[in-house]
């Protein structure tokens, strides 16, 4: 299976060019900052996830964002400043758009997905819980210096392809993490569908999709290597000093 990075984004697109042609996943690594739109996140689409932090599973998707200045490879090293506290890891699922949407119906989502890879939606979680107490947003937590490693994307071929995905992370070749699109609470097709009725997507924009349970705390020197549908697709070394 052929791999490639993240598609380039017409930061100029509008309303009216919903129906451009799709972008073709073709990016170079060096590029990865410089590309990407918005980044928008998933809160509680696994079950067991919400459970383990003792909050309810939702009626309807949670959804919070990321800045764009977090995005950092998912290779090498990836330093996190050990003075921001603890620091947990959250795998996920992340599918790139390759059209823009705005209050789409699902069939024009299903055409839009372009890409798939994994991210880490790296979280404060002392800080989170302090921000959640006081039913402020989340935004502190979730947005710091490498919050947002990203793999390599592959292109999707199929719409169905979605509907197999499974993710798995293992830190210092132990599984920590595993799950699937099957235990979603809501569909990818139904996430996408949902942001898009609130909010214009453009073509190049990210959408994380939750993680599933048995996150926890990054240590100085952890190895992480991220599967999908049991490829290793990306793997580095946490660096907290």
């Amino acid at each position: 299976m052929k791999w490639v990075f993240l598609c380039r984004l017409n930061l100029n697109a509008i309303n009216s060019k919903l129906s451009a042609p799709k972008l073709n996943c073709v990016m170079s690594s060096s590029d990865i900052l410089k590309t990407i739109g918005s980044i928008y996140c998933v809160g509680r689409n696994y079950a067991d996830h919400a459970k383990e932090l003792n909050n309810p599973v939702p009626k309807e998707p949670i959804i919070f964002t990321k800045s764009t200045a977090c995005i950092v490879p998912f290779e090498g090293q990836i330093f996190i400043p050990d003075n921001l506290g603890r620091c947990d890891y959250e795998t996920e699922i992340a599918i790139q758009l390759g059209n823009d949407l705005y209050q789409a119906n699902q069939d024009r989502v299903l055409e839009a997905l372009s890409c798939v890879g994994i991210a880490l939606d790296l979280t404060l979680r002392d800080k989170q819980n302090e921000l959640r107490a006081k039913k402020y947003p989340w935004d502190l937590a979730k947005s710091f210096v490498n919050a947002c490693p990203l793999s390599k994307f592959r292109q999707l071929n199929d719409s169905k392809e979605i509907e197999e995905l499974e993710i798995k992370l293992e830190v210092n070749g132990e599984v920590r993490q595993q799950g699937s699109t099957e235990q979603m609470v809501f569909s990818i097709p139904d996430l996408i569908t949902f942001i898009s009725q609130h909010i214009p997507l453009r073509s190049g924009d990210i959408v994380l999709t939750g993680t599933p349970a048995n996150v926890g705390p990054l240590k100085n020197h952890d190895y992480l290597v991220a599967f999908l549908n049991g490829e290793a697709i990306a793997e580095a070394e946490i660096l907290r000093t």
